[in-house]
């Protein structure tokens, strides 16, 4: 079975904060955080009027003041389109307004728990807008201001709260913070996810186009190779019987052999009966023969393979890819080749690639072959070690003298 890491996170926070800062991820977060920013003043104005209409001025400032704060916010943002920075200066300045009403209410009648409420549910709101690690700093604002006035002697300015409130009000506090935190960051990775998949989705779309227009091209030459010797077919047979007749044997069998040799102009189409492999072989056969050799393919695959398609590609796609740029570095077309055979019995799907190879490969540690580009990647020969783990089973690469050698066992029932 797989080992599955239920500890490590499967993204580093280098990585969740610059998918925050992603373009479109930063146009969406500023469109919501300037929604909620008006929502809040909204809601600030409409709680003014009873304050004005009850005289109570203190309210009514700091009513005000939260909706002037909101409305500079939002004009800053708009401009700026920086919704991380808005959000923790927001969240902050915000403190401190809270800060303030709350250390200079006189009138102890007003009960002030409304405020705590909201700031209870203030780590969901920033996180969402600024991620799980921006969000976590500008959330800090609400721990830092219940430590200031329960756990100092800023207590004695406020009105009488119970025991359970000043005792536990900041304990509760950090126990939100790590489950907004928590609940942030699996939508996030969740979103990251579905962003890889679609960027994945689109490149093997992409990929796969490019495949379908690659055969036409071979069915289209195909078809032009073919109807030119069916016109001249009738000529071909009137100079081999000739030569026949005239008792010339060698001339007329070194004739049939040049005919043949150009009937293999004529690229194979049909390996087995899955079209992905009949695809990529297609393709690559013909890639061969434009190099001066021929592809030895073999090819046991059923229509219907219990793999994914996008496996089934990496697979053959990267093993037919590595072994094509290794006879490009050979310079003598006769000493090219490639040996491919895929094959399926119903329970186990083996692969195996051996193709001539001019340089002495290095491996590293995991076994796998250290690229020689110019451009070092290496990323084709661990996705198919990637791809046949997946499948519970194993891939190794080899240099046998002069050979390179691919082999991989999957168990795909």
């Amino acid at each position: 079975m797989r080992n599955i890491n239920f500890i490590r996170p499967k993204y580093s926070l280098k990585e969740l904060i610059e998918f925050e800062s992603d373009p479109i991820q930063r146009k969406e977060k500023t469109k919501t955080t300037i929604i909620l920013l008006a929502g809040f003043i909204l809601y600030s104005i409409i709680a003014s009027i009873p304050a004005a209409l009850a005289q109570y001025k203190h309210g009514l400032v700091t009513n005000i003041s939260i909706a002037f704060l909101f409305l500079g916010l939002g004009i800053v943002l708009y401009k700026t389109q920086r919704h991380i920075i808005i959000t923790i200066v927001g969240s902050y300045m915000l403190s401190i307004l809270l800060f303030i009403h709350l250390i200079m209410e006189t009138d102890w009648n007003i009960g002030m728990d409304a405020f705590w409420l909201f700031i209870l549910i203030m780590p969901f709101i920033t996180d969402y807008l600024a991620g799980v690690f921006f969000g976590t700093i500008s959330s800090l604002s609400g721990l830092v201001l219940s430590l200031l006035l329960f756990k100092t002697p800023l207590i004695l300015y406020l009105q009488p709260y119970g025991k359970n409130m000043i005792d536990w009000f900041s304990i509760i506090y950090v126990v939100v913070m790590a489950a907004a935190a928590v609940m942030e960051y699996e939508l996030t990775m969740f979103q990251m996810h579905k962003k890889a998949s679609d960027k994945e989705i689109s490149y093997y779309q992409n990929a796969r186009s490019k495949r379908l227009k690659e055969q036409l091209s071979i069915y289209e030459s195909n078809e032009l190779i073919i109807r030119k010797y069916k016109h001249d077919i009738r000529h071909y047979n009137r100079v081999l019987a000739g030569l026949i007749s005239d008792g010339k044997y060698q001339d007329a069998l070194s004739y049939l052999k040049d005919f043949d040799s150009k009937l293999e102009l004529v690229s194979v189409v049909s390996y087995c009966d899955n079209q992905i492999v009949n695809e990529f072989l297609t393709i690559y056969g013909a890639r061969c023969q434009k190099l001066g050799f021929k592809l030895r393919a073999k090819a046991i695959v059923p229509e219907r393979l219990p793999v994914e398609s996008t496996d089934l590609t990496s697979l053959v796609a990267n093993t037919l890819e590595n072994a094509l740029e290794a006879q490009e570095r050979i310079p003598d077309p006769s000493k090219r080749s490639i040996q491919f055979e895929l094959t399926y019995d119903g329970r186990k799907l083996k692969l195996l690639c051996k193709n001539p190879c001019i340089i002495d490969t290095k491996f590293d540690e995991s076994g796998l072959p250290i690229s020689t580009r110019a451009v070092p990647s290496g990323i084709g020969t661990a996705q198919i070690k990637n791809v046949a783990e997946k499948y519970c089973g194993v891939a190794s690469f080899i240099q046998d003298n002069d050979s390179f050698i691919v082999k991989a066992v999957m168990t795909v029932m």
